[in-house]
């Protein structure tokens, strides 16, 4: 995002690089034992899935699914009525009662597949919720990134400022040419410019975080991004266990669970269900009585092609969830490599530290002061102590992202929040 400082971030890392191996002892699960205030976080993720009317929509998909198995969980056949009279030289009048029977139990059958489709849904429900929850942090990440260089570049151009009233008394004085007065100048203008241009970065994140609140009202002050708590336990065998709990991979394998009930579903409509009628009437002075049993027969139609067509479905569905569990593999892979790399250099950069911005400002003002240290070389050196605390800055901002990468992979946003997902819980019991 910051292209600024993408240079400076590259250099550290390749600084680092040498001591990157001692510090990569790190995780694929997340640690039981680990402490992080994300309180604050959870409370706005909450809020946010609970009222987007994105989550609304996967509410309102859910309360579709939910009354789609209910109603394949109905009987398939009524009771028909037959009320018939005639008059003649001989009154008949007749009542008649038929009902088909689900002979091959299509009903029990309907109601599995609905129900499986139904626990897809749900799983994809989780995972849009998910989706919506890191889209929220990250753009919370990149909003703090760049108030943080906001306030970088404000500090540069005060820096700056204060740099130029000083090199036009010095000028006065006789202790700076045109030339180094005119330098400063120019320094000036262009910490003026960048300061403009990182105020709009920041405006931009900010706009990109208040479109995803929905219509919650703004935060008096925006939740903090943890120190702590990003820590993952190493366990190679956890992996499996992440991706089968993945609600990607769960709806996938619901689908096919679906799939493979639509099979039985169309094996048992090919079997024909008898109607049993009883009918009683009179007929002028005489009563009668009367049974029957009819049985479709399917002989133009045997249901054959939409067997088929279930197999084929089945197929289709058990290779996209193989193919969604490969990917996740991957994708999972991929990130716990991306954040074990940016924590390292991050953990190094935490180690080494670096010399407080205000005492070395100050000490190079009075290095150049005493004419130690040339306008040109001053100057330098200034915007390189600042470019640097941007780039850390933006590191930072990086690891954020990866970690919210890695929970994304994993499909545990929720659990390190300690959010419950309980409409698509309560969703999934029924």
């Amino acid at each position: 995002m910051y292209k600024r400082f993408t240079i400076s971030v590259v250099l550290l890392g390749c600084m680092l690089s040498t001591q990157l191996q001692s510090a990569w002892a790190q995780p694929s699960s997340i640690s039981s034992n680990q402490v992080s205030d994300v309180g604050p976080l959870s409370d706005l993720v909450r809020r946010v899935i609970q009222n987007h009317p994105r989550a609304r929509s996967v509410d309102a998909a859910l309360k579709v699914s939910s009354a789609k198995s209910e109603a394949a969980n109905q009987p398939l056949y009524n009771p028909e009525l037959e009320v018939e009279a005639e008059r003649t030289d001989i009154n008949t009048i007749s009542l008649g009662l038929s009902q088909t029977i689900d002979w091959s139990d299509k009903r029990d059958a309907n109601a599995k597949a609905a129900m499986h489709e139904h626990n897809a849904v749900v799983a994809e429900a989780n995972s849009q919720r998910q989706e919506l929850a890191i889209e929220l942090l990250k753009a919370l990440g990149e909003y703090h990134t760049a108030s943080t260089i906001n306030k970088h570049g404000q500090r540069r151009l005060q820096l700056m400022q204060q740099f130029s009233s000083i090199a036009e008394k010095r000028h006065r004085a006789g202790d700076l040419d045109q030339i180094e007065l005119d330098l400063a100048k120019l320094a000036v203008l262009e910490a003026s410019l960048e300061s403009a241009e990182l105020a709009s970065r920041l405006s931009d994140a900010e706009q990109g975080l208040l479109s995803l609140l929905g219509e919650q009202p703004t935060p008096s002050n925006w939740p903090t991004l943890p120190e702590s708590g990003l820590d993952l336990q190493h366990s190679t065998d956890d992996t499996e266990a992440l991706l089968r709990e993945h609600p990607r991979f769960k709806a996938k394998q619901a689908l096919t669970l679906a799939a493979r009930s639509t099979i039985d579903v169309r094996q048992r409509e090919a079997r024909p269900d008898p109607t049993i009628s009883i009918r009683t009437g009179r007929e002028d002075d005489e009563t009668l009585t009367g049974l029957s049993l009819s049985l479709p027969l399917f002989v133009r139609n045997g249901y054959h092609a939409e067997i088929d067509e279930a197999s084929a479905k089945l197929v289709q569905t058990e290779q996209d969830a193989q193919a969604t569990w490969l990917n996740l593999n991957s994708q999972l892979t991929a990130a716990t490599q991306r954040y074990k790399s940016t924590r390292a250099t991050w953990s190094i950069w935490q180690q080494q530290g670096e010399t407080p911005l205000n005492r070395r400002t100050e000490l190079l003002e009075k290095i150049w002061q005493a004419g130690e240290l040339g306008t040109t070389d001053y100057l330098v050196q200034i915007k390189q102590t600042l470019v640097t605390q941007s780039a850390a800055t933006a590191l930072r901002g990086r690891l954020w992202s990866t970690w919210l990468d890695w929970l994304s992979a994993s499909g545990t946003v929720f659990k390190w929040l300690s959010i419950e997902n309980s409409r698509a819980t309560a969703a999934m019991q029924k």
